[in-house]
């Protein structure tokens, strides 16, 4: 066997590519596989959350002093009410024990209300003194701890939240960062289909406490007067998280007459300490 010493053609370990090309479709393949791994844990962090326990929700939320940030000491008598609403509530929608709606009075002008982890309810004084009957509270305060009973407020935090709070199951240490300095004070953004679950819930209690629907949607006309005084157009139904005012308005009436429901009975009137809170 004779042997042979071919010349080696030169750059024949060099691709023929301009390195920038290279670069620019590595870059961009990195990119698109990031994007599919975002949107793939965008969909999987809610159903991720859900499953995550409550216990261990509630083990992270215990690292906050709430209490710190609410005016429940300043109005004792508002603050009792609401609880005691709350309590209500909660055994009409059935809540497991462990799950226990702690309600915070926030004396601001701010005219919201919101659910977060572990039960806690932030009622704000901007919302709660335009409210006209027990009833229509009743409706707010149904929808607020239906989110927590459907556990709105973690699937909300989604898929990175949920890990590092089921961590703390395992953990012999917990991380007071994991929500953030004010993670547990922050209003979440719930999908709209979130939101027609709890007002459906809320429809359920106020029937179940009062025997009609009458108030209950009295708190949706509320908010679209507010966006009316404030000159402000309500988003397109497609770019909202929350279902427009009039469906909301419209859904009593429709949910009374599948259930054969009545929408007119006797409102309940707030207490007088209730107003005087506000003045």
């Amino acid at each position: 066997m004779k042997y042979e010493n071919p010349n080696i053609p030169e750059d024949i370990n060099t691709s023929k590519e301009h390195p920038l090309k290279e670069f620019s479709t590595l870059l961009i393949g990195a990119i698109v596989l990031v994007i599919i791994i975002s949107i793939s844990l965008s969909f999987g962090g809610s159903w991720l959350a859900g499953k995550i326990p409550y216990s261990a929700e509630a083990k992270v939320a215990a690292l906050y002093d709430v209490s710190t940030f609410t005016d429940n000491k300043d109005h004792p008598l508002l603050s009792n009410y609401l609880q005691q609403l709350a309590d209500k509530i909660s055994i009409t929608q059935k809540l497991p024990e462990d799950m226990k709606i702690k309600i915070h009075y926030m004396h601001s002008d701010t005219m919201n209300a919101f659910a977060t982890i572990d039960g806690n309810v932030f009622m704000f004084k901007g919302l709660l003194e335009k409210l006209p009957n027990e009833n229509t509270l009743v409706t707010l305060l149904g929808h607020e701890i239906a989110h927590v009973k459907y556990r709105h407020p973690i699937k909300a935090f989604g898929g990175g939240i949920a890990v590092a709070i089921a961590m703390t199951t395992i953990s012999t240490s917990t991380d007071s960062q994991i929500l953030g300095d004010a993670g547990l004070l922050s209003t979440l953004h719930f999908s709209r289909e979130m939101e027609q679950q709890s007002d459906i819930e809320a429809m359920h209690t106020l029937h179940a406490i009062y025997g009609h629907l009458n108030g209950g949607a009295e708190l949706f006309k509320i908010f679209h007067h507010a966006r009316e005084d404030m000159d402000a157009d309500e988003p397109a139904e497609f770019f909202s998280t929350h279902p427009l005012d009039e469906k909301r308005i419209q859904g009593f009436s429709t949910v009374a007459a599948e259930k054969g429901w009545s929408e007119k009975g006797e409102l309940t009137p707030l207490p007088d300490f209730f107003t005087k809170k506000f003045k």
